[in-house]
């Protein structure tokens, strides 16, 4: 998300990801309403919501045969007063995706970090390449 707004601003970024993909079995898979406000500000929440997904708006928990609702998202004064269940990787290729209009936005994939430094001024650090991109 940094590296899309950043690029939405005309600021040059690189984004690094190690895998060759988003699919990790350890990302979660929720969009909490505060996620979709950001979204509608940016001007991507009908996108976003294009795409398959499912909604909560209570979460219950039932304890013998009696039910609680534990958390009631109808009463948030938001746009999507609920959590949209939709796989983090598509979340993230979605953003990718988006990013993707902008010039100055870089994603590498297959591409693991192994130091920061800091070189120069204007980019030259994006020259000097201080990554390593697997073969």
């Amino acid at each position: 998300m940094l590296g899309y707004l950043l690029a939405r601003a005309g600021i040059d970024v690189v984004v690094l990801e190690k895998w060759g993909d988003f699919l990790r079995d350890f990302r979660g898979d929720t969009i909490h309403p505060s996620t979709m406000e950001v979204l509608s500000e940016l001007g991507l929440l009908q996108k976003f919501l294009a795409m398959p997904h499912d909604e909560t708006r209570q979460m219950k928990i039932h304890i013998g045969s009696r039910e609680f609702v534990m958390v009631d998202f109808n009463g948030l004064k938001t746009l999507c007063p609920y959590i949209a269940f939709i796989p983090q990787s598509d979340f993230l290729n979605f953003i990718a995706n988006e990013g993707k209009k902008y010039p100055g936005f870089h994603l590498m994939m297959n591409t693991e970090a192994l130091t920061i430094s800091e070189e120069g001024g204007g980019g030259d650090w994006f020259k000097s390449k201080k990554w390593r991109e697997p073969i």
